[in-house]
C-alpha cells in the first residue's frame, strides 16, 4: 500500500479526471486515474526533457523510474533519435578495447 498524500486540484484538473473517468471502465476509481495521469505525466516530462537535450538518456530514465533499456525502447517507439554522436560511439568502443 502506498503513502496517502492530500492534494488540492483546480477545476481544470478536476475536469480532466472526470473526462478520463468516463473513458475508463465503471469500476475504475478516481485515485487510480490520478495515479495513471501522474505516472504518464512523468514519462512525458522525461521524454520531452531528453528530446530537447535537457536530460541525458540516463537521467531521463531515472526520472521516469524506468530501466534504461525500457526507456530506450520507449523513445524509439516515439521516433525520437539518439543524441549519441558517431564520435561518442567510436570513443566508447576504443575505451572498451583498452579494458578488455
Amino acid at each position: 500500500m502506498g503513502k496517502v498524500i492530500s492534494v488540492r486540484i483546480n477545476k481544470n484538473l478536476e475536469e480532466i479526471v472526470k473526462r478520463y473517468s468516463k473513458e475508463r471502465e465503471a469500476d475504475t476509481d478516481q485515485s487510480e486515474i490520478i495515479r495513471d495521469l501522474i505516472n504518464n505525466g512523468s514519462l512525458y516530462l522525461a521524454i520531452k526533457g531528453y528530446a530537447t537535450g535537457k536530460y541525458s538518456i540516463g537521467k531521463a530514465a531515472y526520472l521516469s523510474n524506468l530501466p534504461l533499456s525500457e526507456f530506450m525502447d520507449l523513445i524509439m517507439e516515439f521516433g525520437i533519435k539518439s543524441k549519441i554522436s558517431k564520435e561518442d560511439l567510436l570513443e566508447g568502443y576504443e575505451n572498451l578495447k583498452r579494458i578488455f
